[in-house]
């Protein structure tokens, strides 16, 4: 076999090893490739006032593709929404206090920043009441399931977890089953029946976005997304 032969039949060889070691490395890195692409599925939690956080959930997809990172936001009631994190149904959370970790058994990483900033208000019958102490032995009202609740009203007896949240606990103020309650700034803002009664903000709840941790390779998006989206509301919300 002559020389020229030899050569032509090693370089065919060599051109075919190639393709082969190519093909091999797109197949390995297809399923990354294919993750890095992935739409997650952030829960939006429903609260009173639907027709807005649905709203507000189309900004936020806006901002998160906007970042580069795709998401499908799905609406389910706040109790669901921790059940299907655990289960995996969901790839996050839109919003939830420091608490969440403790509601779930997998890990979660939080977002570098929170999201929003919600006041905690005391809402009572009586005017003069403006603190947790001044209840005394009056019943309180706190949303079943939130430890940011119980945590703010640490100490007083004669509190009274209620599911359902503000809706119900609303309902239960104006019968007159509570004398007081506590809630977020976002549910006394629709609430449209308890204007006479005294409202006061105790503190201010710093609410974080969540993923579950093996979407660890998304955070510089998601965060970057959260960004944008906190950028929409000026700098009301502190780091």
């Amino acid at each position: 076999m002559s020389k020229g032969k030899i050569t032509g039949l090693l370089r065919a060889g060599l051109t075919t090893v190639i393709v082969i070691v190519a093909l091999v490395l797109s197949f390995r890195l297809l399923p990354s490739a294919i993750a890095d692409e992935r739409c997650l599925r952030i829960v939006f939690p429903e609260v009173i006032g639907n027709d807005e956080i649905v709203s507000g959930a189309e900004l936020f997809r806006q901002d998160m593709a906007a970042s580069g990172q795709c998401v499908v936001p799905v609406m389910m009631p706040l109790n669901r929404s921790v059940v299907e994190l655990d289960h995996g149904s969901v790839d996050g959370i839109f919003g939830w206090t420091d608490d969440l970790p403790s509601l779930v058994n997998v890990p979660l990483l939080r977002s570098s920043f929170p999201v929003l900033e919600v006041p905690v208000l005391l809402v009572a019958r009586k005017p003069s009441v403006r603190s947790i102490k001044d209840l005394k032995d009056q019943v309180l009202g706190i949303w079943l399931g939130f430890d940011w609740a119980k945590q703010v009203s640490l100490g007083h007896e004669h509190t009274v977890e209620i599911p359902g949240g503000p809706v119900i606990m609303e309902k239960m103020l104006l019968a007159g089953r509570i004398d007081a309650m506590l809630v977020d700034g976002y549910s006394y803002s629709k609430m449209h029946d308890i204007g006479g009664f005294a409202a006061t903000v105790l503190k201010n709840n710093k609410v974080y976005s969540w993923l579950r941790e093996e979407h660890r390779s998304h955070m510089v998006t998601f965060n970057a997304g959260i960004d944008l989206y906190r950028k929409r509301f000026g700098d009301w919300v502190t780091n």
